[in-house]
């Protein structure tokens, strides 16, 4: 594959205008929030909904990070191959993406043995 290939397939990461746009407190010209199964945000515990493997990632996500919003989504389907976890967090203020990345991987590095795959997108709460 070209080296240049690469450039061609950028994706918006969720803390840029347009995907900050999305929260669910968002103005009433926001678009409408993606379906809960794809998108849940921070509550004081996990969903009844999630599968086994989203409600571990997001317990442990947050009790380690305390995270201001965190999304775990099993993108393959409910087999718990693949995962996309967004997260949020005043801890990694001043980190760079890759560090914030790194963190999320150490805590996560057991149950990453099993996946095949995960997509960690990381940001700062912005400033008040």
């Amino acid at each position: 594959m070209p080296s240049h290939f690469g450039r061609f397939l950028r994706i918006p990461r969720p803390c840029a205008p347009a995907a900050a746009s999305r929260s669910a407190l968002g103005s009433a010209s926001a678009p409408a929030p993606a379906p809960a199964a794809a998108r849940r945000l921070l509550s004081a515990a996990p969903s009844p909904r999630m599968t086994g493997g989203e409600q571990q990632i997001y317990t442990k996500l947050s009790r380690e990070l305390r995270p201001t919003k965190l999304t775990v989504s099993d993108a393959s389907g409910g087999c718990g191959s693949m995962y996309v976890v967004e997260i949020e967090a005043e801890c990694f203020r001043g980190l760079t993406r890759v560090k914030q990345t790194k963190m999320v991987n150490n805590l996560l590095k057991e149950e990453i043995k099993d996946m095949h795959g995960m997509r960690v997108l990381c940001s700062v709460p912005p400033e008040q």
